[in-house]
Parts: structure tokens; sequence; C-alpha cells
């Protein structure tokens, strides 16, 4: 019988990251994205987010000339590194679908 241990694939992308801060003040910076099977997709920022904070992700490629499309996410606050920045844990953001308004005449 043969055993097989299954070990965590963890990827990391230099991203753009993008949107406003817990002042409500615009921010774009430049980090590694964590992409695991574990904890999913996480990054690490020097800004503070305000809960429930939807931020924008732009892949770097440094290969292709064109720049690739950003893609929402919401933030949800993970806990600070030893060094005092914040980590997220990133949901692909899904569009939000107004109630159905019943017209009155």
């Amino acid at each position: 019988m043969v055993l097989s241990t299954r070990y965590p694939i963890t990827s990391l992308y230099r991203v753009e990251v993008s949107g406003w801060d817990a002042q409500q003040s615009f921010f774009v910076e430049k980090v590694d994205l964590e992409w695991s099977e574990e904890t999913s997709k996480s990054v690490v920022l020097s800004h503070t987010l305000s809960e429930d904070a939807m931020i924008f992700v732009r892949l770097l490629q440094h290969t292709f000339e064109d720049r690739s499309d950003a893609v929402a996410y919401e933030a949800d606050f993970v806990g600070r590194t030893h060094d005092g920045k914040n980590q997220f844990r990133l949901t692909q953001a899904q569009p939000r679908v107004e109630e159905e308004r019943m017209l009155v005449q």
C-alpha cells in the first residue's frame, strides 16, 4: 500500500492593490499575493482597511506590455505581521443585485 502525503501548494504573484483605506484616502501598493489551497488568497498591506472593504487587485506581468484588468475583492482582516503590517484574506467580489421593487401607480 502506497501512502501519499499531500503538501499544500502556495504560489506568490506580484500584484498592485488599490482602493480606499480606513481614513478614506485612495492608495496603491505593490505587494505579493499569496495563493494557497489552505488559506485561499491573501495580501499584506501597509494600509489599514475598513471592515467590509473592497479593494482592486491587478496582476503585474513583466512579460507583457498589456496591463491586466483589476479584479474586485472583499478584504477581511486576518491579523498583523511581526513588522506591523496588516494581513487580509481576499474573496472575489460578486455583483450585488438590487431587490426588485414594486412600482406603485
